[in-house]
């Protein structure tokens, strides 16, 4: 019988109705059905949205992951689905094994008519108990991704997930002491200016700046600010589109490289600013 380890966190996935809208209230106690073969624990390890994500959750959850894995043949973690990202990323690039590390999520709350919280848990259940699937991975509406390459495409819909260009981490990083520099992330637009890159950029580990397709800078000042910024911090180049980034395709690509940016290549926006946080402080 395998042994499994289901760490909650929070999310949809935990959700309840209150008077001010959906809230993560229920404990792994409530959430987890009987899986026929499959010996659980439960570590409810915390209960937020995963709106309010960040380094300190992702130390702890690391912590809980590295700590116990020697004990299981594999974890489950239940997640919210809006940051689900950030901390696939985060442990694709820091938990070192091959034993799966499974995501999930939902949708819909378990009461909600139609819920899919059951479901996915059921699938990453066997996921995890395959064995198949070695390292960090989402598992979520009948879909397997890999966890550095996780993009949430839709919030109306449970088949929310797709792989954004098939990136799979080939370096493992230190997870950080300590919170340290943290990367600026800033979405380009015909209304951004090369003040507005400046000024986000300021006491910063570096900047993913998400493009529009192939991925281009246009030609006026934020060119100049890109350059004067990457004498002393990464710029790097990511697109909302799925596939990645070609800078060589386009002048306005080969402009973005000429002025020192970095293309992100197949590095989703998230796993991009991932990477830059994790870099900048081992």
């Amino acid at each position: 019988m395998k042994k499994i380890l289901i760490i909650t966190t929070g999310g949809t996935i935990a959700g309840m109705n209150s008077a001010l809208g959906l809230a993560p209230k229920l404990k792994g106690e409530m959430l987890i059905p009987k899986l026929d073969g499959i010996e659980t624990t439960i570590l409810d390890l915390y209960s937020i949205d995963s709106t309010d994500v960040n380094p300190v959750h992702w130390r702890r959850l690391y912590n809980a992951v590295t700590e116990n894995l020697p004990d299981y043949d594999g974890i489950i973690i239940l997640h919210g689905t809006d940051t689900m990202a950030y901390t696939g990323a985060v442990l694709s690039f820091t938990v070192d094994t091959d034993k799966p590390v499974i995501l999930t999520g939902s949708m819909l709350p378990p009461d909600a008519p139609g819920s899919d919280a059951q479901q996915n848990i059921q699938f990453a259940a066997l996921v995890a108990a395959g064995g198949m699937y070695r390292g960090v991975h989402l598992a979520f509406a009948n879909r397997i991704i890999n966890g550095a390459d996780i993009v949430k495409v839709r919030s109306h819909d449970k088949d929310a997930f797709r792989s954004f260009a098939g990136f799979v981490p080939t370096k493992k990083y230190a997870f950080p002491k300590r919170n340290g520099k943290l990367p600026a992330v800033i979405r380009l637009s015909p209304f951004t200016y090369g003040l507005d890159l400046s000024i986000t950029a300021e006491d910063r580990a570096g900047v993913v700046i998400e493009t529009y397709g192939a991925g281009g800078i246009p030609d006026n000042e934020i060119t100049f600010v890109i350059s004067e910024l990457s004498k002393y911090m990464p710029i790097v180049v990511t697109t909302s589109c799925l596939g990645g980034t070609d800078l060589g395709r386009y002048e306005v690509g080969r402009r973005a490289l000429d002025c020192g940016a970095i293309e992100g290549d197949k590095r989703s926006t998230e796993c991009a600013a991932v990477e830059m946080w994790l870099r900048a402080n081992q």
